[in-house]
């Protein structure tokens, strides 16, 4: 990331310029090679999380939100190529080698992935999961790492938590599966929780129930969340700053409350205008972005975005924008960034 750049970003969070990041991503790529062709799923990806901030990245399906997520956990495939900087703790990641990856995932960083009942393991109980972390990262015995999960699936709002410990994950709801993800991954305290969806498949009122325990959980534990979605709303109410991605690239970055007042970014713009308004005329039909966003391996000249753009012109099709700070401090990569 050029100083500039970082400068800006650093303007968006309203946060002293002394104040250390506990993860910046610096300019990350990561690239597939399969079937002879070069799959490009992240490009020139750039963002900051400072210690007890919550950041949003939102963005439809396939822009690239959980493999940045995977990127960052240290999870990607054996064949993805990453290029680029991911520093934890002022620690470079992708350098790291496996065995401090695994003392430090579950410990200092910790995930909420997209499908709970796919990412516990089913024929485990739950208490033997929630377990084996304080066990494999504390060093704790196992009725001490119990009373610890006892405690933590009471905190995490759990009814009958004892009951829970003994149950399969197909035993639960999938409101109870989301909050024993989250509390699973707050055990260790880590300094870092990475929420991919954790709001996905459940109805409108958990949905609310999920958020509002991921800010209490932030609040008690200092910690920082980076919160992923494909729902502005999902993150309207938690985020300080929200990093709109397309196309497997950060297009906006910005405060969420300058976001919301005067998106500038034209997909941004599109993405608010499909969300329906609480209160608003009741439409017979939703708003649409219209066509699709390209698939991996689909290579433009210039911004991806254009074909879908309402405001593109040729320079468009031609030049890919570079995500470049505005007048008001936000990261915008349009080259004619509209006004709202």
């Amino acid at each position: 990331m050029c100083s500039a750049t970082r400068c800006a970003t650093r303007s968006t969070r309203g946060t002293p310029s002394d104040v250390a990041a506990i993860l910046s991503v610096a300019n990350l790529h990561v690239t597939y090679r399969r079937a002879g062709a070069h799959i490009e799923s992240l490009r020139e990806v750039s963002l900051d999380v400072e210690a007890g901030e919550c950041v949003g990245i939102v963005g439809e399906s396939g822009s690239g939100k959980s493999q940045l997520c995977l990127a960052i956990m240290g999870l990607l495939p054996a064949d993805a190529h990453l290029g680029g900087s991911i520093r934890f703790a002022d620690e470079q990641w992708l350098s790291a080698p496996r065995e401090r990856l695994e003392r430090v995932r579950g410990a200092k960083l910790a995930m909420v992935f997209q499908d709970p009942l796919s990412a516990l393991t089913p024929h485990l109980k739950i208490g033997v999961q929630m377990g084996e972390v304080l066990v494999n990262h504390r060093g704790v015995s196992w009725t001490v790492a119990r009373a610890a999960a006892l405690a933590m699936l009471s905190r995490v709002g759990i009814a009958d938590p004892a009951r829970c410990l003994d149950q399969y994950p197909h035993q639960l709801s999938g409101g109870m599966r989301q909050r024993v993800m989250i509390g699973m991954g707050l055990l260790c305290e880590p300094q870092l929780l990475i929420a991919d969806e954790p709001t996905t498949s459940l109805d409108v009122s958990v949905q609310a129930q999920v958020l509002d325990l991921l800010a209490k959980m932030r609040r008690d534990f200092r910690m920082a969340i980076l919160l992923v979605s494909h729902d502005l709303a999902v993150v309207a109410g938690l985020a300080e700053r929200i990093i709109v991605m397309y196309a497997g690239r950060v297009v906006e970055n910005a405060r969420a409350r300058d976001l919301f007042d005067r998106p500038r970014h034209p997909y941004t713009q599109a993405l608010m205008r499909c969300a329906p308004e609480l209160g608003g005329p009741l439409l017979a039909r939703l708003p649409t972005l219209p066509g699709q966003p390209p698939s991996a391996g689909e290579r433009l000249e210039g911004c991806e975005f254009a074909p879908r753009c309402a405001y593109a012109t040729e320079h468009c099709r031609r030049h890919r924008p570079a995500l470049e700070p505005l007048e008001d401090g936000r990261l915008v990569a349009c080259h004619a960034a509209r006004p709202a």
